[in-house]
């Protein structure tokens, strides 16, 4: 049987894309939704396999829409579609119940892949090792069940605070009195430290873990 969808997105133009690519990989659409209250009563009526949900819906808040299909459809999967790789925003949609997320704009032959990706547990475009502490931290685990490696410096703290909140490394070096090359240098060393590989990474595990204010 085919893997059942819907799309919850107010941009026709981006869920007719959805609709399109899913349906040319194999997937049956079961129906698109431009609100989150009538995309809840899709997945209610339809009972797809996975539901794709634009955070950035009017009135009702992707994340709201996420958190009641999980209750009210627990069988069906949410993923999360955002225009903004911003921390507290994919963390917010993680905890309503998200099983992974997708980065827009999304190139086209690759949105199948990254659905069948998180559906088989891969939350992309997190790497597979960062996911692995994002749930550990979501989940609340005991601080000696956590690897955080070492700690970071107050500088470290302060580099990556910056970074979190959407600022450049010219903007940090100009706001710490430093050299942009003392910058990268200070972010290559939060990446080993933190064990990641991307920015988006390390923002969102800093937020997790509290180190950082979203």
């Amino acid at each position: 049987m085919p893997t059942r969808a819907i799309a919850i997105e107010d941009d026709e133009a981006v869920a007719r894309l959805i609709a399109q690519v899913l349906t040319a990989h194999g997937f049956e659409m079961c129906g698109t939704a431009v609100t989150g209250e009538d995309g809840i009563a899709l997945a209610k009526r339809e009972v797809p396999d996975v539901a794709l949900v634009d955070l950035g819906l009017p009135k009702m808040s992707g994340e709201d829409v996420i958190a009641a299909i999980r209750q009210e459809v627990p069988k069906t999967m949410c993923i999360a579609l955002t225009a903004v790789d911003i921390p507290a925003r994919v963390l917010g949609a993680l905890r309503a119940g998200a099983a992974g997320y997708i980065l827009k704009p999304f190139h086209a032959g690759e949105l199948a892949r990254a659905v069948e990706d998180v559906l088989r547990g891969d939350s992309a475009p997190i790497s597979p090792r960062a996911a692995k502490v994002l749930l550990a931290e979501l989940r609340g685990d005991a601080p000696d069940q956590r690897n955080h490696g070492p700690p970071l410096s107050k500088r470290e703290r302060e580099v990556l605070e910056l970074l979190v909140h959407g600022h450049t490394y010219a903007d940090v070096a100009n706001a710490l009195g430093i050299a942009e090359g003392t910058v990268q240098t200070y972010v290559k060393r939060i990446y080993e430290k933190m064990d990641v590989s991307t920015k988006a990474e390390a923002a969102l595990l800093a937020v997790a873990r509290g180190l950082v204010k979203p």
